[in-house]
């Protein structure tokens, strides 16, 4: 059996190859940016990027089974312009039209504990939840586990609660450090994440997992220092506002805004196990103690002779990333009823034009496009329609030419349909300016930005009339 690991070099991905090269004879594809973490004879380091159907196409080939562990928190261009919800989606569903084709027949996915139909969720958990609903929705079994916070030492939520404890002698903690959680060990959640490859009883389920034990977040930091051997004070402030939660938590962890974010807003929200969804106990007895897990993280960090390498916390591109001076830019439309990629491309074009009244023109030519600006006989922009990698519910345009671009064989404008909510996305990818990056970062970048919002709300208004219109037939 071969098995794909998407996010072989993060947290849960690396400690799953681990796990799978002592306790099984798959071969296993482990795919990222950065290829294999693990070096070993059944370990194939594939780098993969899966902002691409047909580079996502390529690493699940002659795969079985399929673990998701992409996210979109470190950027992978010089300009990622757009929300991380919209980025996971991009991910998600090319990870899932490429497995469709690959003939992957298991997917398996970590999200976080959330009801479906749960209101008031943070940003991250509704992503989450939309991830998990994008990788179902194209007929390959899912299999979602849910869970807390995942105690191991590169594990980016223990990271800052421990660097919290161990810098701070004192803590102010706000209101969400009452809310309830059931935090796991990493190797328990690796221990179910391995039998869900083989066992079929598990297949297409979701699955809430945590430890028995019951903790607030004021309880877990408690405990942390304990472990940890610190006395530190606390005291509760509930009026503490929530940016300000941000800020220090930022400031004295040196973790990233859009890792620091998208936690602090998701702590409103009990993370507890839902008893009709909890893992049968014959199949996992018993949990590690969350203080044991605790005890190992720490003492894991401490030990030198491992050359334990912690995950940055920081969401910084490389200089690699910098110097590729790449943009990808990714904005969610409202899709009109009956509306298809196909469809909305095709307005997009004649709509620039009328939107613009002459001074930018489109000129479609056989499966090229050209946009000029009135007065130059040069095209801005060319982009040439690929049908071949095109379909009904997805439009596929190479950037290929212009005064704007600079051509590398890889940038390239898509419309998508959800195949989950009423959205169309319109997605640059790997576009390379021609311009100085600093004159393209504040003129054309916004522009571009500000064109999508209005043709997002040029199909709004065509939904809206099209449903007054049959309103109006209907009496």
């Amino acid at each position: 059996m071969r098995i794909a690991v998407a996010g072989s070099s993060g947290f849960v991905g690396a400690r799953l190859i681990e796990h799978l090269v002592l306790t099984t004879t798959c071969q296993i594809a482990a795919l990222s940016r950065g290829g294999a973490a693990l070096s070993h004879e059944r370990v194939e380091g594939i780098s993969a990027d899966f902002f691409s159907l047909a580079n996502a196409e390529l690493a699940l080939k002659d795969c079985s089974v399929a673990f998701y562990f992409l996210h979109s928190m470190i950027p992978s261009n010089r300009l990622s312009q757009g929300s991380f919800e919209d980025f996971d989606f991009i991910l998600a569903d090319n990870f899932a039209r490429a497995a469709k084709l690959c003939g992957v027949k298991k997917i398996i996915y970590v999200g976080g504990i959330a009801a479906d139909h749960a209101v008031n969720l943070s940003q991250h958990l509704r992503s989450r939840l939309e991830v998990e609903q994008v990788l179902g929705s194209y007929g390959i079994p899912l299999t979602t586990i849910r869970c807390s916070l995942v105690i191991g030492a590169e594990g980016s939520s223990f990271q800052i609660l421990n660097k919290l404890v161990s810098r701070l002698p004192s803590m102010l903690l706000p209101s969400w450090c009452d809310t309830e959680c059931q935090p796991v060990a990493i190797e328990d959640l690796v221990r179910v994440l391995s039998l869900t490859i083989f066992k079929t009883d598990l297949d297409s389920r979701c699955i809430d997992l945590g430890s028995p034990e019951l903790f607030t977040y004021k309880k877990l930091i408690q405990l942390t220092a304990e472990v940890a051997g610190l006395k530190r004070k606390f005291i509760t402030i509930p009026a503490i506002p929530v940016f300000l939660s941000k800020l220090w938590v930022m400031l004295i962890t040196g973790a990233s805004r859009s890792l620091v974010y998208p936690l602090i807003d998701s702590l409103n929200h009990p993370m507890t196990v839902r008893i009709d969804h909890r893992i049968n106990d014959n199949l996992l007895p018993s949990f590690k103690p969350i203080k044991e897990a605790l005890y190992q993280a720490i003492h894991e960090k401490k030990i030198p002779a491992k050359k334990q390498k912690t995950r940055s916390l920081s969401s910084q591109p490389s200089q690699a990333v910098l110097d590729g001076k790449l943009v990808k830019s990714v904005q969610r439309l409202h899709r009109p009823e009956g509306f298809h990629a196909l469809k909305v491309s095709r307005f997009y074009f004649s709509w620039l034009s009328r939107y613009f009244n002459g001074v930018i023109n489109v000129k479609n030519q056989s499966e090229t496009s050209q946009f000029f600006l009135h007065f130059l006989s040069r095209p801005l922009l060319e982009l040439t329609f690929s049908p071949n990698r095109s379909t009904p519910d997805r439009q596929l345009f190479y950037i290929n030419g212009g005064l704007l671009a600079n051509v590398n064989g890889k940038g390239r404008l898509e419309f998508r349909e959800s195949p989950v909510s009423p959205h169309i996305f319109a997605a640059i990818h790997d576009f390379k300016p021609a311009l100085p990056w600093w004159i393209y970062r504040i003129f054309q970048a916004s522009a571009h930005r500000f064109v999508m919002w209005a043709f997002g709300n040029f199909l709004l208004r065509i939904d809206t009339k099209n449903k007054l219109r049959k309103r109006g037939h209907s009496k």
